[in-house]
């Protein structure tokens, strides 16, 4: 696996061989970026449900300024610290190690303030409405924020949640990208 545009294209990202672990494949990072591109100019983003990071490791890449990996599988981390670092990125992120409803408390309570949140919670644990919903009721996402959500095709979710509307939807194999928007967009 490795990064598919901007400054780091081309880098190998290390997987493991982690059973739990299902990094977003380059067709559809490559397909997501694609949609963001006009928007990825600066700003920090999220990556929740970590994982390898490769995520918010490819919007660093292509313009974000920083970042902040939330993972809580402590054989995880380490897979995502070494993709960091040999991205040569650690000056520019925090990892955090807990759940990830923790880590939307801790980064309201320090009114942080993300442009782009990456939300890709294990397939078939129905975690992705639970998530936008906590993610509405915090102000971590700045108005006109994205929210992109892959998640497993037949999870139920709904358009709205508060403030976050569906905007967009993309059906790539048994994934399905939803791409959530904060307040008007125009």
């Amino acid at each position: 696996m490795q990064i598919t545009g901007g400054r780091l294209k081309g880098r190998r990202l290390y997987t493991g061989r982690i059973k739990a672990l299902r990094p977003t494949s380059e067709k559809i990072r490559e397909a997501i970026f694609n949609i963001l591109n006009p928007f990825l100019t600066g700003g920090s983003v999220l990556d929740l449900f970590a994982g390898t990071g490769s995520l918010g490791i490819e919007a660093l890449s292509r313009g974000m300024e920083e970042g902040v990996f939330v993972e809580c599988n402590s054989a995880v981390i380490p897979i995502l610290k070494k993709n960091i670092d040999s991205c040569q990125l650690s000056e520019y992120v925090e990892i955090l190690k807990v759940p990830v409803s923790r880590g939307i408390k801790i980064l309201n309570t320090r009114r942080k303030k993300f442009k782009l949140i990456f939300l890709d919670p294990p397939y078939q644990k129905q975690l992705v409405g639970k998530t936008l919903l906590e993610l509405n009721e915090s102000e971590i996402l700045i108005p006109k924020g994205i929210i992109i959500a892959e998640h497993y095709h037949k999870e139920k979710i709904e358009d709205t949640y508060g403030k976050l509307k569906i905007m967009d939807q993309r059906k790539y194999g048994q994934s399905l990208i939803s791409f959530f928007f904060s307040g008007n967009q125009t």
